[in-house]
């Protein structure tokens, strides 16, 4: 903030809030009014992030300084934000006890870990013996030799339409008017993922849930794999 003032030339009048330069104090203060609302333009002249408060903007900014101001009360491992210490807290929980050592995810299991930090070495030791491509993981092999197969395990209730992947289905089911991948059968609303259909089902009085009802049924496609 303090660097515009410089470069600003005649313009030596900076807001703080959204770096607008001004030559005259009276325009500057003028302008200030414009972030006294309920839709105040705080942003980061950094990266562009937008927040509803300076507070929150101040505390962004830190990110950026390399300030690791948030400290874990279990290990003293310190972070420079708040979501970055409440992803690493999930390594204490027990639920997801392995911790990625270049980004800070969790995950249940070693091998799940182990798969995921191939994203940051670039390993990939799943090769194809019909073409030669290789992969990070083998569901991602096992899926690509469908290509060679010409495999399509993937269903659409709506239409038969059969895909080689999962990804392939949703993509295709939502040629039907925007279809979401999962509708509720007792409302017949439809969730563009399955967590938030696992969430829509809570908003359901337990009475009303038939005793045979399972997720799967609300799936818009079969599976056979």
């Amino acid at each position: 903030m303090h660097l515009l003032a410089h470069s600003a030339g005649d313009k030596a009048f900076v807001c703080i809030q959204c770096g607008s330069q001004f030559s005259k104090e009276e325009a500057l203060e003028a302008h200030r009014q414009t972030h006294t609302g309920t839709d105040m333009a705080v942003f980061c002249l950094l990266c562009g992030k937008r927040f509803q408060t300076q507070m929150a903007l101040q505390q962004h900014m830190e990110v950026h300084a390399g300030v690791r101001s948030y400290i874990c009360s279990e290990c003293n491992r310190t972070f420079p934000s708040h979501t970055a210490l409440k992803r690493h807290l999930r390594s204490h929980t027990g639920d997801h006890p392995y911790e990625c050592e270049f980004c800070g995810s969790c995950f249940r299991d070693e091998s799940t870990l182990k798969g995921h930090k191939r994203i940051h070495t670039g390993e990939k030791p799943y090769e194809c013996n019909g073409c030669g491509k290789r992969f990070s993981l083998k569901h991602q092999l096992e899926t690509h030799y469908r290509v060679h197969t010409g495999e399509k395990p993937f269903e659409c209730k709506l239409c038969h339409q059969r895909s080689r992947d999962y990804s392939a289905m949703i993509k295709h089911l939502r040629t039907h008017n925007g279809a979401s991948p999962y509708q509720c059968t007792i409302c017949l609303e439809y969730c563009p993922s399955l967590s938030a259909m696992q969430k829509h089902m809570k908003g359901h009085k337990p009475e009303d849930i038939p005793y045979d009802w399972r997720i799967e049924k609300t799936y818009l496609y079969l599976c056979y794999v």
